[in-house]
């Protein structure tokens, strides 16, 4: 990309770019197939923002796919501001810089869902809050009439400090199902734009089967197999699914009330979620060591939130 500026030692912007008269880029935060997250300073007020700057096959300006490509994502990102919930991290705004809508979000310090995993299976009960969290932001959209359709771990981000646990990506990341990481595409989502909310729930099955993998559902084990039905008229209501997931959340792996799920209660309350950890709007700002190598099905972080 022209005009960055020059890049210093600690991966920041010296006289970084101006972006829509108003978001100084400070540094390169992640990048993938769409695009590159960039940290930048807001200059009226001086808060730190995430942008994603899209990447097209082309100019908009002379290249008539990247212009309707660019056209698409400018629509869908303003549509996917409509959706009001404190667990969707949704844009705040869309700025056109030399004919690329570029999309700013609130940057969020924490990692994202796939990164806790790696660390090893999440005990039933806190699953259980992390679906509350999910549940009630993509209940949120579907109000609207927006249906996510790229539910998976690396687009689940948790805050470090408050634990609050955020759905990301709506509306701006590639719809398409074969770009989509394998195992959490529901079976009609080849349908394309036939897809509905009950693919979402599928998606969020199988999200929680892979928090759990390795550490066994527990309780959550029915609700697991009903959300992954092949038939979205099988699969269970989202009233049902909170039922179930609340009685999980408050029960540990024998039935007992669970530390994980006390641990979560302020959080849940608030964004009917919470949990761990440290990142960015579909970007990480870490403080920790760089994760290990990561799996097809686990991205690796950095380029799983540019997405």
């Amino acid at each position: 990309m022209s005009g960055d500026g020059e890049l210093a030692p600690d991966g920041g912007l010296i006289g970084g770019r101006l972006i829509g008269g108003r978001y100084r880029l400070v540094a390169r935060i992640g990048s993938g197939p769409t695009g590159t997250v960039w940290r930048a300073r807001d200059e009226r007020d001086g808060g730190e923002v995430a942008v994603k700057e899209p990447s097209l096959p082309g100019s908009p300006s002379d290249d008539e796919e990247s212009a309707r490509i660019a056209h698409r994502l400018h629509r869908e990102a303003r549509a996917a501001a409509r959706v009001r919930h404190p667990g969707a991290l949704t844009p705040r705004e869309v700025v056109t810089e030399d004919g690329l809508p570029w999309i700013v979000m609130e940057l969020v310090r924490g990692e994202s869902l796939s990164e806790v995993v790696r660390r090893g299976p999440l005990p039933p009960a806190e699953a259980a809050r992390v679906g509350l969290a999910v549940l009630a932001a993509l209940r949120a959209a579907h109000a609207v009439g927006i249906v996510h359709r790229d539910i998976k771990p690396a687009n689940v981000l948790v805050e470090s400090g408050t634990g609050r646990v955020l759905v990301t990506d709506f509306g701006i990341g590639d719809r398409h199902a074969e770009a989509a990481p394998a195992g959490f595409v529901a079976p009609e989502h080849a349908s394309g734009p036939g897809a509905g909310p009950a693919s979402d729930l599928w998606s969020l099955g199988a999200l929680l089967a892979l928090a759990v993998e390795g550490g066994g559902p527990g309780p959550l084990g029915p609700l697991l197999d009903r959300l992954r039905a092949a038939s979205p008229a099988a699969r269970p209501t989202p009233d049902e699914v909170a039922a179930a997931l609340e009685a999980c959340r408050g029960a540990g792996a024998d039935g007992a009330p669970g530390a994980a799920g006390a641990a979560g209660a302020a959080g849940a309350a608030g964004a009917a979620g919470a949990v761990v950890p440290e990142q960015a709007a579909g970007a990480v700002v870490q403080d920790r060591a760089p994760a290990p190598a990561p799996t097809e099905s686990a991205p690796a972080l950095v380029s799983d939130a540019a997405r």
